[in-house]
């Protein structure tokens, strides 16, 4: 059971510094590295595996972008790539992107709080901690930010948090990319007579 940290151990925050700095470097790195590509198609061909795994950081580590990991994978299996690897790529790149919401949660914000279903979240991730994060990360849903915030807040052990994880958006992403080798000509051309 995951339980906040008292005592020496809340107010040291050294393991909240390193996690700002990781998750500062790797967002830095990431928005000077890598353009929003206007085309996303021809951008997943261009950048292959490595550009996949990099849509898999930014698109969990800000909920702007247009086209995350599991997305992308599903794209480029549709295109010819290997599904197998695209899914790995996109399942090691969102967990490294959803430390961000990790360490906003463990810089312990008071808005976080205020989310409507962030108590209910924070519940079950005292409750079930692992099951809940690898759940939350495996099926697509919006609540995967409130339970990744909600490991923060409580000091989940951050390298449980990550395995957890990355297990549950590697399984999530490898479904995107086997269904994106079988259904992507057929959802793009719906998608092409649609509109």
């Amino acid at each position: 059971m995951a339980t906040p940290e008292t005592g020496a151990e809340a107010k040291n925050p050294k393991k909240y510094i390193f996690l700002a700095v990781a998750a500062l470097v790797a967002i830095v790195l990431v928005t000077v590295l890598v353009q929003r590509p206007s085309n996303p198609e021809e951008y997943l061909k261009s950048a292959g595996y490595g550009g996949v795994l990099l849509m898999g950081i930014i698109g969990s580590s800000s909920p702007i972008w247009p086209l995350p990991g599991s997305w992308a994978a599903f794209i480029a299996a549709g295109m010819g790539m290997n599904p197998i690897l695209l899914g790995l790529a996109a399942g090691l790149g969102e967990p490294i992107g959803e430390l961000s919401g990790y360490t906003v949660g463990y810089g312990g914000q008071g808005a976080i709080r205020k989310w409507k279903r962030y108590p209910q979240v924070e519940r079950w991730v005292t409750r079930y901690g692992g099951p809940t994060i690898f759940l939350a990360s495996a099926i697509p849903n919006f609540g995967t930010k409130l339970a990744t915030t909600a490991a923060g807040t409580l000091h989940y052990p951050v390298v449980k948090f990550f395995l957890y994880c990355w297990a549950g958006k590697t399984v999530k992403s490898l479904a995107f990319a086997f269904a994106g080798a079988g259904l992507f000509e057929g959802v793009k051309e719906l998608f092409e007579r649609v509109f």
